[in-house]
């Protein structure tokens, strides 16, 4: 008696094979078997029922897996990831291979211990998780298939596309670069006074009233000439710093790209081997928890080499939002200091690792000295006060693993850290008073906030509810690579619009719904809804379709198309290079000459329409059938010129010889009779 299991993943099923033995065999779907078809929009009102075919290489999986479903008497289990995603690749193969007996496992880690308790616990086919995906992919489809056709002729690009997600991401980078645009720098000014090894700042706040900086240079630079100063206080305090919590799939992207310098999706793409070879636990997830199991594990490693541990778990908040049933990104085995494959796996499982084991060990804790001075005489009439502080690390718990939130940008992590640590302040006595050695004028300009990183933009998403976390690699793909709307630049790789993404913003801003931050999180709140049994599919879903029938209706009178043709005024499309010889080209959006539609087309100028190009009609009429000729013609050796008739598709083939730029109507010539020797 043989059972057959079923996986998404090749690799993962051959080592679940291992560890299960004899009596099962393993398989794999290769992710989704269906989905909606890539022709067409594929789902309808009122019901909006999907349409699905197979994928390029979901039929020849589902014979395969046939195949095996015979040769296992046993039955099926359905093992697939414990997400959404998962679920639904669960219900489909359930669909083709007509299970009656579902048998749904899930599990968090390939691990044989987890596998056995999955085993001995399988359970139905999680519907409402199943309505949620479908909801999710069917929303995507109508946003992408509705709008994008009518954004490309607006924009005159044959290839740009709009998207629940990708879209609200590329406005962040462009609302960030406006903000960064429209930041008028100002000028503010400080002091310090210099007493041997340490410092003091002027501390502006007393003078300010209401202003948030101090603007008169003159006035700083008779603050820095202080010398004499009284010791009003010395206080002595400590301070700690907890470490940051378990990985989830957000954190683990920023972290990925901040320490390691990896792109989001290869960030998810070395996580997922990870997960596949038993090392992780499952890389999508919301949450921070760790299991009880875990726990036991990273105090038992901690006491037998000596870290720092807690005296009582930690635990973290959880998002309203964070699916249920997952954990966070750890170890599969906390002994195991060391795993991956290649380079980069090890890597990204050491972060995994440390970040694990440092969450429970005990805070850092830093001394705090705060000096407050004040000038011995008034400064323009007014009393000046100083502030020394210094903070020197006493105790390093969890940063013995790590200095840094590896999620946060090191470089911006490093100098918030060094602000007082290199500043030695002496234990001062009340009432004394000390002469500066020097003072200082320090001036700043205040600055807009930094461009986006990758990791930077990732954590915004994730902050205003925008997506899913599993999916921003794929966005930032989509925006950055594939479409061209964000370039990265510098060292940091930090993102800017590209011309394409400027005018992509253009046309859609303020004209539809779904480019709002607001709209992207709350319909992931219905979406989670739908998933609970709070929500209903098609009232979702109806929703959307009927603001954006609204919309498309109010857009196409408000906006004009950026490049009308001129031979029947609908928008003119750039299309893309066919191949490296090739060229674009623009065309009417109407282009279907084979069906009578509109046959202009032109060069491109620089993303603009250049010269007309291919066959124009010509004011000269056939003398056969009156529609209008074409001047064809072929330069360099070996070149014609002639006027040809451009009803050819409708069985008119005369065509007639150039006579100075004109046809010899008197001369109407056909093509040659094929004989049977010709075949």
């Amino acid at each position: 008696m043989t059972t057959l299991i079923i996986v998404e993943s090749p690799s993962k099923g051959k080592i679940i094979e291992e560890y299960l033995g004899s009596g099962y065999r393993v398989a794999a779907s290769v992710g989704h078997i269906r989905d909606l078809p890539e022709a067409g929009m594929g789902v309808h009102a009122p019901d909006f029922k999907p349409e699905y075919v197979y994928t390029d290489k979901g039929k020849e999986v589902v014979a395969r897996l046939k195949r095996l479903q015979a040769e296992c008497t046993d039955g099926v289990i359905l093992a697939t990831d414990l997400d959404r995603e998962g679920e639904a690749i669960a219900w489909h193969l359930k669909q083709v291979l007509g299970l009656k007996d579902e048998r749904r496992i899930t599990y968090n880690e390939v691990t044989p211990e987890a596998l056995k308790k999955a085993l001995a616990n399988p359970r139905a086919i999680d519907l409402k998780a199943v309505a949620a995906q479908e909801a999710r992919r069917v929303a995507d489809r109508l946003i992408g298939y509705m709008v994008s056709p009518v954004i490309a002729e607006a924009m005159g690009d044959k290839t740009a596309s709009t998207g629940r997600v990708q879209s609200v991401a590329v406005r962040l980078v462009d609302d960030r670069e406006k903000e960064i645009a429209g930041h008028s720098s100002l000028k503010h000014y400080s002091a310090e006074l210099t007493f041997g090894n340490w410092k003091a700042s002027w501390d502006t706040k007393p003078l300010l009233e209401g202003q948030k900086h101090w603007t008169n240079k003159e006035f700083a630079e008779l603050v820095a000439a202080v010398r004499s100063v009284k010791v009003m206080s010395c206080d002595d305090s400590e301070t700690t710093s907890s470490p940051p919590a378990p990985f989830d799939t957000t954190t683990l992207q920023q972290a990925g790209s901040n320490t390691l310098g990896f792109d989001p999706q290869q960030t998810m793409a070395i996580a997922q081997k990870l997960y596949e070879q038993g090392a992780i636990t499952y890389m999508r997830t919301d949450t921070t928890v760790l299991s009880d199991n875990a726990l036991e594990e990273i105090f038992a490693y901690g006491k037998e080499n000596g870290l720092p541990i807690v005296a009582k778990a930690r635990t973290w908040k959880q998002a309203d939002d964070a699916q249920a049933a997952h954990e966070a990104i750890r170890p599969s085995h906390i002994a195991v200091t060391t795993a991956g494959e290649n380079e980069n796996e090890r890597k990204l499982y050491n972060l995994i690792w440390m970040r694990t084991v440092g969450c429970q060990l005990q805070d850092a804790r830093f001394a705090v000295r705060v000096a407050r001075l004040e000038a011995t005489s008034t400064v323009d009439g007014k009393t000046v006060e100083f502030e020394g502080r210094g903070k020197k690390l006493i105790y390093k718990g969890w940063k013995e693993l790590t200095p840094f939130d590896s999620s946060e940008d090191p470089e911006d992590e490093a100098s918030l850290e060094g602000q007082d640590s290199d500043n030695p302040v002496p234990k001062l006595t009340t009432g004394d008073f000390l002469d500066a050695d020097t003072g200082s004028v320090v001036e700043t300009k205040t600055k807009a906030q930094p461009r986006y990183t990758e990791a930077s933009l990732i954590k915004d998403m994730k902050r205003l509810g925008i997506g899913r976390p599993a999916t921003y690699g794929a966005v930032m793909k989509t925006i950055v690579d594939d479409r061209n709307y964000v370039e990265r630049f510098g060292k940091k790789k930090q993102l800017k619009m590209a011309f394409r993404g400027i005018r992509l913003m253009n046309v859609l801003r303020d004209n539809f719904q779904f480019l709002n931050y607001d709209f992207t999180k709350i319909l992931e709140e219905q979406l989670e809804g739908i998933a609970t049994g709070k929500a209903n599919y098609k009232t979702l879903l109806g929703a959307v379709h009927k603001r954006l029938q609204t919309e498309l209706t109010a857009f196409q009178v408000k906006v004009p198309v950026e490049f009308p043709c001129p031979k029947c005024a609908r928008g003119l499309i750039l299309n893309p290079a066919k191949n490296k010889k090739s060229s674009p080209w623009w065309g009417c959006s109407g282009y279907n000459p084979d069906e009578s539609g509109c046959d202009y087309m032109a060069e491109d100028a620089d993303g603009k329409p250049g010269k007309p190009s291919g066959p124009v009609l010509t004011e000269f009429a056939c003398s056969g059938c009156g529609k209008p000729l074409i001047h064809r013609v072929k330069e360099g050796e070996g070149g014609w010129s002639f006027f040809g008739c451009s009803g050819h598709k409708e069985g008119c083939l005369l065509s007639f010889p150039d006579k100075s730029g004109e046809p010899d109507l008197t001369s109407p010539r056909k093509p040659k009779a094929k004989t049977e020797a010709d075949s």
